[in-house]
């Protein structure tokens, strides 16, 4: 069983994971995670299943690791719960809170229950959490729509005035429009000095947040951006039939381009020049050339942080 008892020196992280690892019956969970992290906002991504919710699960307390240990602050979660001390402010990918109870109700029954809480941070307003989630709904919490149910649970996990705030999925089931949203009101409400975990499968996410990145694969940090340098590139992506011969295509293209096939029938292609026209025109004739169609292209100029987390989750599919 992993040590309750704190680190010797406490940890100068905000998180701290040792080898951390939880494990199920049925397979899946993490394995080994070894990561830290400090004040600001951290997006960890990853396929359905590749253990974001248990990573985050177990850092709030929920969870009891099989092996390892995670320090919050230097000191284990349950000795922060033990001590009466909220440091943690979590808002869960699933359920409901109080579902016959009204928005602003709701708020001002948390906020009573964390009164008398200390909070090094301060902890917001009801009136300020209210106006910036837009929360002056009378329906009841039951009756919410998606967005209005998912903007309440993030106002409810900030509302302890916590040091480090966790929102799992927090745009499942959003719009576009509705993600971005979300996240420019986040940007204006959690303080600088907060630790903000936020996790999410949507990789268009990460180009709305600015900050850190890991991403998880197999229940594993498959990436993580404070330790790893990228370059800029260009990404197209397209469908077509399993396993082609790709050496025509590569003998077509200039040496720097990287063309790979992630899963079968889905094919990539890297490239630090622009991919112009005249490339697309390469690539689309070579298939025709062998007689592949090719359906579902997608043409990215984009940072080499999404290339490289798309090229992690889309390797060998996803598990």
């Amino acid at each position: 069983m992993p040590s309750n008892q704190p680190q010797s020196e406490v940890s100068t992280w905000a998180i701290t994971c040792e080898n951390l690892s939880v494990t199920y019956p049925s397979g899946g969970g993490i394995s080994e995670v070894n990561i830290d992290f400090g004040p600001g906002i951290t997006a960890i991504v990853g396929n359905n299943g590749a253990g974001k919710t248990t990573l985050l699960e177990t850092i709030a307390g929920l969870r009891t690791p099989n092996s390892g240990n995670v320090w919050v602050f230097g000191r284990s979660p349950n000795h922060w719960r033990s001590a009466g001390l909220n440091q943690v402010g979590v808002a869960l990918q699933d359920g409901r809170p109080y579902p016959s109870a009204k928005p602003v109700a709701l708020l001002n029954y948390l906020n009573d229950l964390y009164s008398d809480t200390p909070s090094p941070a301060g902890r917001p307003t009801v009136g300020f959490l209210t106006e910036a989630f837009s929360l002056t709904t009378k329906t009841l919490v039951k009756n919410l729509s998606g967005g209005e149910l998912q903007r309440l649970k993030c106002a409810a996990a900030l509302i302890a005035g916590t040091p480090i705030v966790i929102l799992d999925e927090p745009t499942a089931g959003l719009d576009p429009q509705g993600r971005r949203d979300l996240y420019d009101v986040l940007a204006q409400v959690v303080p600088h000095q907060s630790t903000l975990l936020v996790s999410t499968h949507i990789l268009e996410d990460l180009e709305t947040m600015n900050g850190r990145v890991i991403a998880l694969k197999a229940g594993r940090v498959g990436f993580d951006s404070a330790s790893m340098t990228v370059t800029s590139s260009h990404y197209m992506t397209f469908t077509s039939r399993a396993n082609i011969d790709l050496t025509g295509l590569r003998n077509a293209l200039a040496e720097d381009v990287v063309i790979s096939e992630k899963m079968n029938g889905h094919y990539s292609i890297t490239s630090n020049t622009s991919i112009d026209a005249a490339f697309i025109t390469s690539v689309m004739n070579f298939c025709a050339q062998i007689g592949a169609e090719v359906t579902q292209v997608n043409v990215r100029e984009r940072g080499g942080i999404l290339a490289e987390i798309e090229d992690i989750l889309l390797e060998n599919g996803s598990q």
